[in-house]
């Protein structure tokens, strides 16, 4: 989510915060197994670089990574906005703020931002995740304090235009009908109906009627309640020290304050206890969308790092069981992968793929075989060997950059992990056994209880998912 939000965007967001975990691009064929580790053990023993903490005079918590290799400077901050937090009847409220905050402030329009940001070669853009927001800056050094003048406008004097209003609902309105035609939007947006019934969480998508009660007013209001600083987290990472960080972002954001906010507190329940095939019609149809899932793990999750290399096993990347079997073996799909969203908000574990219809029944029969496997028989030696080296190998490759290294101390602090969480983590990896994968394979792998969610020809295979659990049928517009 490092974009101004627009549905087109938001989509892909969702995708991506729902994706597998690790899966990769489904171009790779006739993947082969070396057995060889392209690391040494020493070179993945990791000590990752301390931040420097500071509180501001707005209640922000600062995270400092310096590094001067390259000079530039990038900025993340967390804002208390998200779609957890729409109204009921007006959701899409947080992604229509993201979107147009940027669109207009009371000195410059649109365009005069963008040329700003061009002149300085800054990028400055917001998005809206689920239970919070983010604002994302970077630029070269000589241009930081330039880029947070353009921000603190934008944060400080947004004026929602009216014309960028209707604009932007007339484009989500048209991104929603098209929603409605794409199996992967239609199976997720259902999946989550199914995993969280009672709350907001099974709302991914606003409707065309809470998109047009959507007025300027309604925004201006979400901004002033949700876009202010609250306590929440921020990191800068790159060419500046610690105290020339704090020093810049009191002077540019002295004006912005607010808070708290409360963010929502939603139950983490465990898995739904039995078995149920959910089928989406879409007439004629050549492809069937499916989608195995089930609750599992949050991120505090004791399990956490035993559930990465189970699934690095199963379904991460081309090397997977997954892949290896249902695309590469039998030539079902082009893709397919599995992996947990685990956060504050969310706790499940799914696989998905897109197959050919007349292959539904057997695709899905070998999906569930893997989940089986994986469950009953422990990995081999070498297999875990590959997976655990894998993890920590793109582990380490991602702290390369300073702002990897970031993102790991915001989700630590994030989420209360220990101190030396990351200085230990490859060591935790590479202490997973096949015992370990057996177990959270068999805890949060579903079989007996799978929620299938499956989006195709139902004159077709309505009959065959029968095999698979009680079948409930419907459209795209339930």
């Amino acid at each position: 989510m490092k974009k101004t939000i627009v549905l087109s965007a938001a989509l892909a967001a969702l995708a991506a915060a729902q994706t597998p975990q690790g899966q990769q691009p489904s171009s790779f064929a006739g993947v082969v197994r070396l057995n060889k580790a392209p690391i040494s053990n020493e070179v993945l023993k990791v000590k990752l670089p301390r931040p420097v903490e500071q509180k501001l005079a707005n209640g922000m918590r600062l995270l400092v990574v310096e590094n001067h290799k390259v000079p530039t400077i990038s900025l993340q901050m967390v804002i208390p906005s998200g779609t957890l937090q729409d109204p009921e009847d007006m959701r899409g409220i947080a992604d229509a703020t993201a979107a147009l905050i940027r669109l207009g402030t009371k000195t410059r329009n649109s365009k005069e931002l963008a040329e700003a940001m061009a002149d300085v070669g800054a990028n400055i853009s917001f998005g809206s995740g689920q239970d919070r927001g983010y604002v994302f800056v970077s630029s070269l050094t000589e241009n930081f304090d330039a880029a947070l003048a353009l921000l603190a406008d934008i944060l400080l004097n947004p004026t929602f235009p009216q014309d960028e209003l209707d604009k932007w609902k007339t484009r989500q309105k048209s991104n929603l009908q098209q929603a409605k035609t794409n199996p992967g939007s239609l199976a997720f947006e259902r999946l989550y109906k199914v995993l969280y019934p009672s709350d907001a969480r099974q709302y991914t998508l606003p409707t065309v009627a809470s998109v047009d009660k959507i007025t300027r007013e309604k925004i201006i209001e979400h901004h002033k309640a949700y876009y202010v600083p609250s306590g929440e987290l921020a990191g800068i990472a790159g060419d500046i020290t610690p105290r020339d960080a704090a020093a810049k972002l009191e002077k540019a954001l002295a004006g912005w304050k607010g808070g708290p906010v409360k963010h929502p507190s939603l139950p983490m329940e465990g898995p739904l206890p039995e078995k149920k095939v959910v089928l989406i019609s879409r007439p004629n149809s050549v492809q069937t969308f499916l989608l195995v899932a089930n609750r599992a793990i949050d991120r505090m999750s004791p399990d956490y790092i035993e559930c990465q290399v189970m699934n690095q096993v199963l379904g991460s990347g081309p090397s997977s069981r997954l892949f290896r079997n249902i695309r590469e073996a039998k030539g079902y799909t082009y893709g397919i992968g599995s992996g947990f969203s685990a956060s504050k908000v969310l706790n499940f574990f799914m696989a998905n793929t897109s197959v050919r219809t007349e292959v539904t029944e057997p695709a899905l029969a070998e999906l569930l075989k893997e989940f089986q496997a994986i469950r009953d028989v422990p990995v081999p030696a070498m297999e875990l060997a590959d997976a655990k080296g894998a993890i920590v190998a793109s582990f380490v490759l991602a702290l390369e950059n300073p702002s990897g290294v970031l993102s790991r101390w915001l989700e630590q602090r994030e989420y209360g992990l220990p101190e030396d969480y990351w200085d230990q983590y490859s060591a935790k990896v590479q202490a997973v056994t096949a015992a370990d994968v057996q177990r959270v394979a068999k805890k949060y792998v579903p079989l007996d209880n799978a929620q299938v969610i499956a989006v195709g020809d139902a004159s077709k295979i309505a009959e065959l998912l029968k095999k698979f659990g009680p079948v409930e049928q419907t459209s795209p517009d339930n």
